[in-house]
């Protein structure tokens, strides 16, 4: 059955990021986050790369940290043209190892967080938080050159790591491309690309201006905002979620259907990378390089 690969170092996975960055995303996000689109989209996949180095980070008997390259990354950002998202050091990777990126951070931001206190009380601490990607909204939305240019990277990296599980493309935007019919038919495209052991997998996450409620995994389109064009086409080029992901969203908590499909509306990324088992459990403690 597909879709049952470990992540590992032998076997290591990708995430390829998409981050539209389209005049669009200036606009205030009508989603219970507030703030600008850009800037919260911007934090969100910060979030997930901290998250994404934190899960492949371990700790060894003498309780010295040490990365375990279970995991790939690409971002390309979209705005009138694609890039390379990544600056600095990683500006000219296709894809970037997990010690590479703990290693590569822009920056690191001071921000402050509520921590339990052990008594029942929150009390606010001072928290160190890398930065790989910044905020942009300028010029048009390419998404259909996007995918594109991410199927040229995904058949590259997938005759390199055959027996690895499928690629995973994220999708951030607020769903307004140059050209639906390009995006759409280059979406379908790269699903089907992939690894033995199964099809590049697409998630959605559209950042809209409105402020219906979020919708996370919906399984048929009537669940999603009525006469919202933008959510129904990124819906329609989500993948359908495997039983595996379909099992570890149950888990977390969601309620999913069979049928189910990778999109989220009005949602943070860390919503979507919590059903995305990128193998083990491992917590350990990691310092950031400027």
């Amino acid at each position: 059955m597909p879709y049952n690969q470990s992540l590992s170092v032998s076997f290591p996975g990708l995430i390829l990021i998409l981050l539209d960055i389209s005049s669009s995303m200036g606009a205030p996000f009508g989603g219970k986050l507030g703030g600008i689109k850009s800037v919260e989209c911007a934090k969100a996949v910060n979030r997930v790369l901290r998250e994404l180095g934190i899960r492949c980070t371990a700790t060894d008997d003498a309780g010295n940290s040490y990365v375990k390259n279970r995991c790939e990354i690409s971002i390309l950002a979209y705005g009138s043209t694609v890039t390379n998202a990544f600056g600095g050091n990683l500006k000219s990777k296709k894809f970037v190892t997990m010690e590479e990126l703990i290693e590569n951070c822009i920056e690191i931001e001071t921000v402050k967080v509520k921590v339990s206190d052990g008594a029942g009380s929150l009390i606010e601490v001072d928290d160190e938080f890398p930065v790989w990607v910044k905020p942009v909204a300028s010029g048009s939305t390419a998404m259909g050159e996007a995918f594109e240019q991410a199927y040229d990277l995904i058949s590259e990296w997938v005759v390199q790591h055959p027996e690895s599980f499928p690629p995973i493309v994220m999708n951030i935007t607020d769903g307004e491309p140059n050209d639906m019919a390009l995006a759409k038919r280059n979406a379908l495209k790269l699903m089907n690309v992939g690894t033995n052991d199964g099809a590049t997998l697409i998630f959605n996450i559209h950042i809209s201006s409105g402020r219906a409620a979020q919708v996370i995994l919906p399984s048929d389109v009537s669940q999603l905002p009525n006469g919202d064009a933008n959510a129904q086409f990124l819906f329609e080029i989500s993948s359908t979620l495997p039983e595996i992901m379909l099992a570890q969203a149950k888990s977390e908590g969601y309620d999913v259907k069979y049928g189910a499909r990778g999109f989220a509306y009005n949602a943070d990324a860390e919503t979507m990378i919590s059903i995305l088992n990128i193998g083990s459990k491992d917590r350990g403690q990691v310092e950031y390089a400027v």
